[in-house]
């Protein structure tokens, strides 16, 4: 199968965003969801991402934007991680999709993953 081949190649491109998760909100460090992320292990840093951050039902919720303002987040980053996102896709529900945007930590630049609010009319 194609996919798999293709998947694995560009994730060794831009050294496995799969095993990176952006948050900003309940799941971060402190948050009242940070017990999803804890038993994963892994490491915490702070980046900057741009978009727009926004509320909804009471909840952060970020859009990404490359031209838009910046923000801090923290960046975890977990071999642990991959098998881990499926449950996290269902904890964030249909309001959020994950994506991969850059990340900035100091000097250097990492993809990764984020749960982006969708569009709700």
């Amino acid at each position: 199968m194609v996919r798999p081949v293709v998947h694995n190649m560009l994730e060794m491109i831009v050294d496995n965003p799969d095993e990176r998760l952006i948050v900003y909100g309940s799941l971060a460090p402190g948050g009242v969801n940070s017990f999803l992320l804890r038993p994963l292990g892994g490491t915490w840093q702070k980046c900057l991402i741009r978009g727009r951050m926004e509320r909804y039902r009471g909840f952060k919720r970020f859009q990404y934007d490359p031209e838009g303002e910046e923000y801090q987040a923290w960046l975890f980053s977990s071999a642990a991680l991959p098998p881990k996102l499926a449950e996290l896709d269902d904890f964030e529900g249909d309001e959020y999709q994950r994506i991969l945007i850059p990340a900035q930590i100091g000097e250097h630049t990492v993809m990764a993953h984020i749960y982006a609010g969708r569009q709700v009319d």
